[in-house]
């Protein structure tokens, strides 16, 4: 070769080693590895495993000529109604197998012999009946098997049998409804256990005993009728619990016994009336306990005290009408108490007592007349207060003491027609106070004494005729919306945002002078329309809101603009 061509090479980083003629025509070229007929093979960047990707190709049996060396096999999609002995037999390497959504119903005994390095089996969507007993016996190092939404209606008691590595099974959404009492008695390993959407309508005690490693077991959907004890004994290290959408009517005393840690509970769509007292007894590292959607109408004081560490408490779609004192003792870390759509028309003072960490409680669609005199004392990290949507008819001095750090509270669809001097003076950190949809046609001065930080208040849909001065300040964002007012304050606030005013009966003389230079003076705070998101059923579409601020007096001006107003109007103002 010519030194200029190896000096070239040598400046690219190139090395060049002369063949041997004597050997080089002894060592044929490396030939990539041949392709299934129809399939798509590709080798990982980051590893030199095979996969073959076969998904959708309407395959009726499995391609003879899968590579020996394939490592994972996607053969989803396909129309095979049934799977002969020894179909991937030659595939000893094979660690991920999918054949899930096809018209799949029949499994040989022997149709995964060979794949001893098997590791991840999906065999779900399809229309599997039934299983051989000894299917997955040349398997053993099964870790993950995915049999949810076939047709399963019975599983024979030793299908398991040996997979001591599995740590995710899902037999969800088949035709379940009896369990042998030994099925997951091998599955030493096993993390994650789905059992959802099956027909199981009760649980023996010896089911769950092996699983002493379990974290997550899910059992939404079934039609479980009672819970009984030691069902879950020997779930110690289990996380996770799913009951939801059940018929559960009975949870007998220490039902979760020996569950220490426990962090999520979800009891929602059941049909429990009573809850006793010792049902959560043992619970101490419990986060959540969903208790949604079920017919409890009643709460005793002590059912919650072994939660100490609970942080999220739903009871809400229940017909629970009286909340009396103490019954969330014990609940020091709880931070969201949802009672909203209940039938809750009485409390006490000492109701919510002991909640000295709760964030936000949603007492909506609730039947108070009126709130007790200092039922929320002693709630102050309480930041959000849902109140909307029930029976109030008058806020008094007292309803609100104690809660200086609350940001949001929530009064909108009631039947408000009484809000008391100085109702809101405890409130100092309140940002948002929504009174819409009442029927509020007064409201005196200091009313709203001591909101130094309020920024939004929302006053739409009531009968105001008038707005005391002291409303105004500070406020950014005021929302007078559809009401009986006919004048304003003269003093407007320079930093209001948006200030929304159509709906009501302006009248346009010289008291109106100062609204309509403010509305001129900062179009962006007072706009005659706006470009938004609807709200309800069609939350992407955009609708124009318009703030019209229409006169209704003097009779010259009635239906015209108050901003369209000539100044000429006002010069004897």
């Amino acid at each position: 070769m010519d030194a200029p061509v190896l000096l070239i090479l040598w400046a690219l980083g190139t090395s060049l080693i002369a063949a041997d003629p004597a050997t080089s025509a002894e060592k044929p070229t490396e030939e990539p590895v041949p392709c299934s007929n129809g399939c798509t093979c590709l080798t990982e960047y980051y590893s030199i495993d095979l996969g073959v990707y076969c998904s959708s190709r309407n395959l009726t049996q499995v391609p003879s000529d899968i590579p020996s060396s394939t490592h994972s096999l996607w053969l989803d999609g396909n129309l095979f109604p049934s799977l002969p002995a020894g179909a991937f037999s030659h595939l000893s390497s094979l660690h991920f197998l999918n054949l899930q959504r096809g018209p799949l119903c029949v499994l040989d005994a022997q149709v995964f012999r060979g794949l001893r390095a098997l590791a991840h089996l999906h065999l779900e969507r399809n229309s599997i009946r039934t299983l051989p007993a000894a299917v997955f016996q040349n398997t053993p190092n099964l870790a993950s098997l995915s049999l949810h939404n076939n047709q399963l209606a019975r599983i024979e008691e030793r299908l398991f049998a040996g997979l001591s590595n599995m740590w995710l099974l899902n037999l969800g959404w088949n035709s379940l409804s009896v369990l042998p009492d030994a099925l997951f008695q091998d599955l030493h390993g096993l993390r994650e256990l789905v059992l959802a959407g099956n027909r199981l309508a009760y649980l023996q005690p010896q089911l769950f005993q092996g699983l002493t490693e379990l974290k997550e077991l899910d059992l939404t959907g079934n039609v479980l009728k009672v819970i009984k004890a030691n069902v879950f004994l020997k779930l110690s290290k289990l996380q996770k619990l799913y009951l939801a959408q059940n018929q559960i009517t009975t949870m007998v005393p220490r039902a979760f016994f020996g569950m220490k840690s426990l962090r999520w509970l979800d009891l929602t769509n059941n049909r429990l009336s009573v809850i006793h007292e010792e049902t959560f007894l043992g619970l101490h590292s419990l986060h959540v306990l969903r208790l949604s959607n079920n017919s409890i109408a009643s709460l005793r004081a002590g059912t919650f005290r072994d939660l100490q560490n609970l942080e999220e408490l739903r009871l809400s779609h229940n017909k629970i009408a009286v909340l009396g004192e103490w019954i969330f003792d014990g609940l020091g870390h709880l931070e969201m108490l949802e009672l909203d759509h209940n039938q809750v028309h009485s409390a006490r003072m000492g109701t919510f007592s002991g909640l000295s960490h709760v964030a936000v409680i949603n007492l909506s669609r609730s039947c108070f007349l009126s709130l007790p005199d200092h039922v929320f004392r002693g709630l102050s990290k309480l930041h959000s207060l849902h109140l909307d949507k029930g029976c109030l008819t008058k806020i008094t001095t007292q309803a609100f003491t104690g809660l200086s750090g609350l940001r949001r509270l929530f009064l909108q669809d009631n039947n408000i027609s009484v809000v008391e001097r100085q109702s809101f003076s405890d409130l100092q950190g309140l940002q948002q106070l929504d009174l819409r949809f009442n029927k509020i046609s007064t409201l005196c001065s200091n009313t709203f004494y001591g909101l130094k930080n309020l920024d939004y208040l929302l006053l739409s849909n009531n009968q105001l005729r008038q707005l005391p001065s002291d409303a105004l300040l500070p406020l950014r964002y005021l929302n007078l919306k559809d009401n009986m007012l006919s004048s304003l304050p003269a003093a407007i606030p320079d930093h209001m945002d948006k200030l929304w005013l159509s709906g009501n009966r302006w009248k346009c003389d010289c008291s109106a002078r100062a609204l309509r230079e403010y509305c001129i003076r900062k179009p962006q705070a007072c706009p005659r329309q706006v470009e938004t998101l609807a709200e309800g059923d069609e939350p992407h579409t955009v609708v124009t809101v318009y703030n019209n601020i229409t006169c209704s007096s003097p009779t010259s001006l009635a239906g015209q603009d108050l901003r369209d107003v000539d100044s000429t109007h006002f010069k004897n103002c």
